[in-house]
This record gives structure tokens, C-alpha cells and sequence, in this order.
């Protein structure tokens, strides 16, 4: 359940800025990386503990995102290879940067919350439990901002008709920018969520940026409670097959079958309209 609602945090900060503003992020794996070794500096180099970490990551990244528009993403609108290209490639410095800095093995943050839930039949971590209702509560919360503040609404009115929004004063530069380091800072705030029950390495995001991906194509982003069904589905199963064979075979048919269910919805679809005209 934890895997899960974490890769929705991902995908929903990656479907803001896929959404939104039609820039495909390569380097959104690495804004999650970002607050994942956040997290790691805090709690073993600073020894100021998880949770001061876990309170920088978002804005660490955040801070880097707003950098990564402001100086490159901004200057390559509706220019979807170029983007591409550059978010790739900032991908690939990022990884190299952090392994001549904190090296290229993997980083172990201690667990801020001991212990596990008796559930009877089982037990169950407490952080873990932490997880679910955390997490559960960003979804809520980014929905809310979405759809009670100004900020929200913003957003949604340069999604629906840019030209109109600018006419009423709102700046498309603008709500682009706080939209990509919106996006950001969630994924952020994953990296350093996740750090307590996996290795945190130089591509600790790459691998989770591929379920996003998927997540974001099966279910869709258009709201923020959109994308619970997809990463369900993704995390749900890579989880299962993963217990069953190797972890890249288990990758491989997830990925199979994503692109049959993307194959089979149109024929689907078309099937249920004209069912639903004879009814």
C-alpha cells in the first residue's frame, strides 16, 4: 500500500508538469534523488536527524526545478524532442555529480519511527503506517490546492484556455514556473519519504520514474486523485511479478502490459459506444 501511494506522489508531480505545461521530464527521477540523498546528508553528514531532512528535501528540490525551468525547460516550450534531449542529459549530470560527491553505493537512512503495528495475523511498520496516512494526506491536500486556492485556479484556467487566462492578468510564464517547481517539490518530497525502506543510490529515482510514466499513461493525471487507480495497477503488479521472478522480467511484462491495455482501450472503447446506441 506504501509502494503505491508513493508512486503516486511521483506521478502526480509528473503529471503537473506533463499536464500542464506539455514538457515530458526526464530529470523528474532526479529531483526525487535529490531529496532522497537530502534526507541521507541531514541524518548521517549533518546529524541533524530524518526529519529535518525530510522537511528540506521538497524545497531542495523544489530549488533546483525552479533553477532547471528558469535556465533551460522555459527556452524549449512546444519543442518536445529538445526538452527530451535536456531533461535527459541534466539526468545523466545529476547522477554523475552526486556519485563524485557522496560516491556510487547505496546509503542507508536510519528509521525514525521504531517498531510495528500488531494487526494480529501479522505485523506491520509503523513508519509504513506513517506512509499511507502521509502520503494519502499530500493527494487530499494537492487536490485541495488545486481546486480552493488561487494558485489552483490559476493552474487550471492556463490548462483550459492560456490565451483567455493571460487576458485576465494571469501570466502563462508565471503559473508555468510555479507549476514545474510544484511538481518538483513533490518529487521531492518521495525521495525523502522513501529513504527509510530502500537504498538510497545515484539512481534511486530513475527507477521509479519509469512507473511514473506508466502510471501517468494508464490513469492519467488530469486530477490529482486520478492517478491512485494507475499506480495501484503498476505498483499493485510490478509488486506481485516481482515476488514471482526477477525484478526485470518483472519490469518487462509490466511494461507488456501497459502497452496492451493502451492497444486495447480504443477497440474497447468504440465496442461500448455502440453498445451503449443500440441500448
Amino acid at each position: 500500500m506504501s509502494s503505491i501511494l508513493i508512486l503516486a506522489i511521483i506521478a502526480l508531480g509528473l503529471g503537473i508538469i506533463m499536464g500542464m505545461m506539455g514538457v515530458i521530464n526526464l530529470a523528474h527521477g532526479s529531483l526525487m534523488t535529490i531529496g532522497a540523498y537530502t534526507v541521507w546528508y541531514f541524518q548521517s553528514e549533518l546529524g541533524l536527524g530524518f526529519w529535518s531532512g525530510f522537511v528540506i528535501a521538497p524545497f531542495a528540490a523544489g530549488l533546483f526545478g525552479l533553477a532547471l525551468e528558469y535556465f533551460v525547460i522555459r527556452h524549449l516550450y512546444d519543442r518536445l524532442i529538445d526538452t527530451l534531449l535536456a531533461t535527459w542529459g541534466i539526468s545523466l549530470a545529476v547522477t554523475e555529480v552526486i556519485k563524485m560527491l557522496a560516491g556510487d553505493s547505496g546509503k542507508s537512512v536510519a528509521n525514525p519511527i521504531a517498531g510495528r503495528l500488531d494487526l494480529g495475523v501479522t505485523t506491520y511498520p509503523f513508519y509504513r503506517v506513517f506512509l499511507i496516512v502521509f502520503t494519502l494526506a499530500v493527494i487530499l491536500a494537492v487536490f485541495g490546492i488545486f481546486t480552493r486556492t488561487n494558485f489552483g485556479i490559476r493552474l487550471r484556467a492556463v490548462l483550459q484556455d492560456d490565451e483567455a487566462a493571460s487576458l485576465l492578468g494571469v501570466s502563462q510564464r508565471r503559473t508555468y514556473q510555479n507549476a514545474f517547481v510544484f511538481g518538483s517539490a513533490l518529487a521531492g518530497l518521495a525521495g525523502a519519504a522513501v529513504t527509510p525502506i530502500v537504498a538510497v543510490g545515484p539512481n534511486l529515482g530513475t527507477n521509479y520514474l519509469i512507473q511514473a510514466f506508466l502510471t501517468i499513461i494508464l490513469g492519467g493525471a488530469t486530477t490529482p486523485l486520478s492517478v491512485l487507480p494507475g499506480s495501484a495497477f503498476i505498483a499493485g503488479l510490478s509488486n506481485i511479478m516481482s515476488f514471482l521472478m526477477q525484478p526485470v522480467l518483472a519490469e518487462t511484462l509490466v511494461l507488456v502490459f501497459v502497452v496492451l491495455i493502451i492497444i486495447a482501450r480504443p477497440p474497447v472503447k468504440r465496442a461500448v459506444a455502440r453498445w451503449r446506441e443500440v441500448v
